[in-house]
């Protein structure tokens, strides 16, 4: 108890100790701080110091209105931009929707062309059925009917590919065109006559370019086809086929084209004495075969032999 309390007493006599001599301490410093403040350079001093204190606020004043202006300025800008962007998501948005609007009017005016379309192709067909039933009833009442000695009139009309175009000379002169159905100009073929189109009836390995391999070049002369070959075979094929195409009426004309384009190769001209027979052959000939290959038989309007076999 006795170590405690001296220990205690000298405790407390240290911090009087430290305190009295902080407060001479702290005289002293008020007592030269009171000598300083008499000299005239110190207040100079003193009075600079405020001075650059009073500057630096104001420079810190300053800074913080330039800082605050800078920012509202940014944040006037953001604004700004915020609205352009804005505007411009909204014009993007309505150009959006108004192609949309648009694709969807196209979408539906395209639709309803193409609905518009398919009626007319079903009525076109319907009609084009119609005309064909027709057709086939009076072709039908023509053959069976011999009372009836000429053709009917809506039976003799004329067909034409491109209407009001030049009509194609070639097929004019040949009934026959290499562009086919791809020719722009006008082909006029006709619903009935006494003509018949056999298209490629006659095939012949003479009828078609000849291309000899340079290995074959020196072949024999004896074991290539000859001229006497070709008519030897048209012979006989112009036998079977007049045999056959005399059932179904007398035979005026029989040509057949000799050339090696592929448009004319082997085409045969049948015409008969009327149309009667020629329409008998017709509806007989479609879709048989001979030779392994299917018939194509079609109405001929040609104008001279000379024009469609002569020369090609």
């Amino acid at each position: 108890m006795c170590r405690a309390r001296r220990k205690l007493v000298k405790k407390q006599q240290r911090k009087r100790r430290r305190q009295k001599q902080a407060k001479e301490r702290d005289k002293l410093e008020e007592e030269a701080q009171n000598l300083r403040l008499l000299q005239p350079d110190y207040q100079k001093w003193l009075q600079k110091q405020q001075e650059m204190e009073e500057f630096q606020r104001l420079v810190a004043e300053r800074e913080h209105q330039d800082a605050e202006e800078c920012w509202l300025r940014c944040e006037a800008i953001a604004q700004r931009q915020f609205r352009i962007d804005e505007a411009k998501r909204r014009r993007e948005q309505e150009e959006v929707d108004r192609l949309q609007r648009e694709q969807a009017k196209e979408r539906a005016e395209r639709e309803e062309t193409q609905r518009k379309q398919r009626e007319e192709e079903l009525r076109k067909a319907a009609k084009a059925a119609a005309e064909f039933d027709a057709m086939m009833e009076s072709m039908a009442e023509y053959l069976n009917n011999p009372r009836v000695e000429k053709p009917p009139k809506h039976l003799l009309r004329v067909m034409e590919t491109q209407p009001g175009e030049r009509p194609c000379e070639f097929f004019s002169r040949t009934n026959c065109c290499r562009y086919g159905h791809a020719c722009t100009f006008n082909h006029r073929r006709p619903m009935l006559a006494r003509i018949l189109l056999i298209r490629h009836f006659f095939n012949h390995s003479m009828l078609r370019e000849q291309r000899t391999h340079k290995e074959y070049a020196s072949a024999e002369e004896h074991l290539e086809l000859t001229e006497q070959d070709l008519r030897s075979d048209y012979d006989e094929f112009f036998d079977d086929a007049v045999e056959e195409l005399e059932k179904f009426g007398q035979i005026v004309n029989f040509r057949t084209v000799r050339n090696t384009l592929e448009h004319l190769r082997g085409n045969v001209f049948v015409e008969y004495t009327n149309e009667r027979s020629a329409l008998r052959a017709f509806t007989s000939l479609q879709g048989r075969f001979y030779a392994s290959k299917r018939l194509s038989v079609e109405f001929s309007n040609l104008k001279t032999w000379r024009g469609a076999v002569c020369g090609t």
